[in-house]
Formats: structure tokens, sequence, C-alpha cells
């Protein structure tokens, strides 16, 4: 039988094994009639009861506590808070924190920002200053602290793993922020594991951020929807917790909530070890893939794969073909995220097609090149303003009343308030995008 070492699973499994007769929340009463392939879990699917606790109001004796104290301990932070609704509710929560303690101030964001922090800044009337973060260094700390001197900040946003495994560098950028007196934000989602590698130290806990957050749902064994949000230090419990709310539903689910807690404690356990082995295995492809003409892309991200080809659309439907389902490709290059549950098995099974598939080296990547369409009115206004959806071909000289991007990895090209220029329209029509939100009461500018 396997241990639960988590209270929040150990309180579940004992309520389940009690609650023989149900009068409360949820409507399937922990019962099911055949229809669905996860029946088994509905007697673990509970509501709010006084002995079940509430994950965002957690009494002091309650199942959570427990839980919030081993978290702390754990990432050796002021407060770590988890969250049932994945890192767009904690990016919302960071944001929401700072904002409250700097009211009207704009946000100097890394321009690589996902959907959710666009749609954050906008819910809170942020406005961002946008940001390359790709090219802040330690050398050019000083010269970027003069640029912004004059501007106050409420937060420095930076997202730090991307979905390609590569990194801002985050001394450099916490140095900015300490200059700028504002705190920095990490959106860490695709780099939860790396805590538990190499003693921490590629993660963001690690290199100075104040505000993290872990999707730890992408890379570690948990459900979907797992998400923690840690303040190093400036922050307390309740000011996170209270901003939290704002962005939660007040009905958490208790199967994320437990998912999660068991992961945590079997990386504190093993996570390590687990992580070493992985490495070994993932390093392992890296030679082989290469000895096979396969073109392998650099990533800060030690345990991300990502694999360039001329035909990277049909190398993705290759190995979908054989069961094997990557994470996402583009127009060049075909990402897989990997965990510690991928197993030995796993990787032989995904070598062997791999070796069945002739590879072409992709077109040289055309130099990257920080351009921002034009801007034209605040972000929330835009957001808040009637809009119609029109093709992409009509878009020209329109205002974004929504932030368009591919997805994944669900960055945006445009945000609301900027105006759709023939570069934009290009860019999203090569990612097959053929229809665009746009203000239907901002005039046609051009």
């Amino acid at each position: 039988m396997i241990s639960m070492k988590d209270s929040v699973t150990r309180a579940l499994s004992q309520y389940a094994a009690h609650a023989a007769v149900r009068f409360h929340m949820p409507g399937h009463k922990g019962r099911g009639v055949g229809r669905l392939p996860f029946d088994s879990a509905l007697p673990y699917d509970v509501t709010e009861l006084e002995y079940t606790d509430n994950l965002y109001t957690p009494s002091p004796n309650g199942i959570f506590r427990d839980e919030i104290n081993f978290l702390k301990s754990l990432y050796g932070t002021a407060a770590t808070l988890l969250t049932a609704g994945g890192a767009t509710s904690a990016v919302f929560a960071a944001l929401a924190a700072c904002a409250r303690r700097a009211p009207g101030l704009p946000v100097l964001c890394d321009r690589k920002a996902h959907l959710s922090v666009i749609h954050a800044l906008a819910l809170l009337g942020l406005e961002p200053i946008w940001l390359d973060a790709g090219t802040v260094s330690r050398e050019n700390v000083g010269a970027l602290s003069k640029k912004f001197e004059n501007i106050k900040f409420s937060a420095v946003f930076a997202t730090s793993p991307d979905y390609y495994g590569q990194a801002r560098d985050i001394p450099a950028l916490a140095e900015l922020a300490k200059t700028l007196g504002a705190p920095l934000i990490v959106d860490n989602s695709h780099g939860s594991h790396l805590f538990f590698y190499d003693g921490g130290r590629l993660h963001p806990l690690r290199q100075g951020a104040n505000l993290v957050i872990d999707s730890i749902h992408k890379t570690l064994p948990a459900l979907t929807g797992a998400a923690l949000l840690h303040a190093a230090n400036g922050f307390s419990e309740d000011e996170l917790r209270s901003a939290l709310r704002l962005a939660v539903s007040t009905s958490p689910s208790y199967l994320i909530s437990s998912s999660a807690c068991a992961c945590l404690h079997e990386m504190a356990e093993r996570g390590e070890e687990a992580h070493a082995k992985l490495f070994e295995r993932v390093a392992r492809v890296r030679d082989e893939l290469s000895a096979l003409g396969y073109t392998l892309e650099p990533a800060y991200d030690p345990f991300r794969l990502c694999i360039s080809d001329k035909n990277a659309k049909n190398l993705y439907e290759f190995f979908a073909d054989r069961g094997i389902v990557c994470e996402f490709y583009d127009g060049r290059t075909v990402v897989l995220l990997t965990s510690v549950r991928n197993t030995k098995e796993d990787f032989e099974c995904f070598l062997s097609a791999a070796r069945q598939f002739v590879p072409t080296p992709p077109p040289p990547k055309k130099p990257f090149i920080f351009c921002l369409p034009k801007h034209a009115i605040p972000l929330r206004d835009a957001v808040m303003r009637r809009s119609e959806i029109v093709p992409i071909s009509c878009a020209l000289g329109r205002v974004a009343a929504e932030p368009a991007a591919p997805y994944p990895p669900g960055i945006p090209l445009i945000v609301p308030g900027e105006i759709f220029d023939d570069s934009t329209i290009g860019a999203l029509s090569g990612y097959g995008i053929d229809f665009v939100a746009v203000t239907a009461e901002a005039p046609r500018l051009t």
C-alpha cells in the first residue's frame, strides 16, 4: 500500500471511508454510474466542510495548515500558497499584491508574457511598459536603471524559462528591480521541476526573485490546475491569499489539491534523485538524436527537448501516428516536455521511432528584432470596449481588443490597445490565425 504522507490526501481518504451518506455538495455524492473512466475518484471529490477545511481560507487546525507550513519549509520562503486555479490565478495574485502596494503604477513587463499576464494586467487596470527582457544582463543593468529612473513601477515581471526552455538572466533582472524599487515577479510556470535538480540553483527562488509562480502540473506529477505562488521575501501569507481570492473559484478542487500535496511530498523525498536519473536519460537521448542527424536547440532547462527540422509539422505527426505525442510544434521546432514519470521505456520507444525518420536541417533562424505594434489606447480600455471579430485580412489599421497569439505557446504577437500592421498580420497568418478581435468603437488608424 502506498503511504500517504500529506494531511490533505490522508484526510480525504478517511472522509471517503466514513461518509456513507452525503447530503452536501457536489451532486454526484461520491458515486458514479459507470459513465466516467474516473468514477473511482469521485468519493474524494468533496466540498468545503468543517472536516475538509478550505484551501483559500484555511483554519488554524485544518488539513491545509500543515501543508502550507510544509511548503514554506520545503522552499525556504516567507510564504508559499497552493492554488487549484493554475498559474493563471497565481499570476493574477502576484500582480494584484504588487498593485495594492503601489496603486496606479505601471508594470515593467517582459514582452514574452503569457496570455494570462495580459488578462491580469487588463483586469487590474495595470498598464505595461514593455521590455525585451532577453537583453537584460548584469553588464547593462546600470544603463537600464538610468533609462527608467524617472518612472515608478509597481512590479517588474519576467517569464523564465519559456516553452522552449530558454531563460532570462534572473539575477540581472533582480538587480534591475531592486534599483527601480519594485519587486521582481517571475513566471516560472515551465520550470517548477528545476527546484528539485542540482540543489535548485536554476530556479528563480535561488536567483533573487521576490515572487515566483510555479505551474507544477506542467513538469511535475500533479493534476492539471495545480500551481504555487511563492514569496521569497517582502510579502506575507495573508497578503498573498487575499490577492489570490480575487482570482479563484470559491469551490477549489480537492482532487487537484490532493494531487499537488502528494506530488510535493514525493519530490521532497526523492525529487533530486529522480531528476538526476531523468537528466541522464535525456542526455542520452540528446546524444543519440545528434548522432542521427537531428538538430537540437540548446536550452537552459536540461530536461527540455527542442528538435528543429525543416519539416517540423511532419515530424510531429510522424511521432503522433506512432502514439508518441509531443507538446507542440511551430514552423521549425517540435517541443517535448519530459518529467520524472517518463520511463526508460518511453525514451526507448521515442528513439526507436526517431531512427525511422529522416531529419532535414531547418533553415537559419531569422534574427530577433524587438519591434512592437503601435499603441493606440490603454490596455484595459481596449479590453472593456465593444468588440467584433473580423477576418485577419481586414484587420489592418484596427485596434486589437484581445491578445492574438498562437497557442501553444500563448505568447501574444499583439495585445489589446495596439494597432494591427502588415508585419503582425503576416506573422499571425503564418500561424494559421484567420480571425481576430478588434475594437468596434475605436476609429481605424493607419
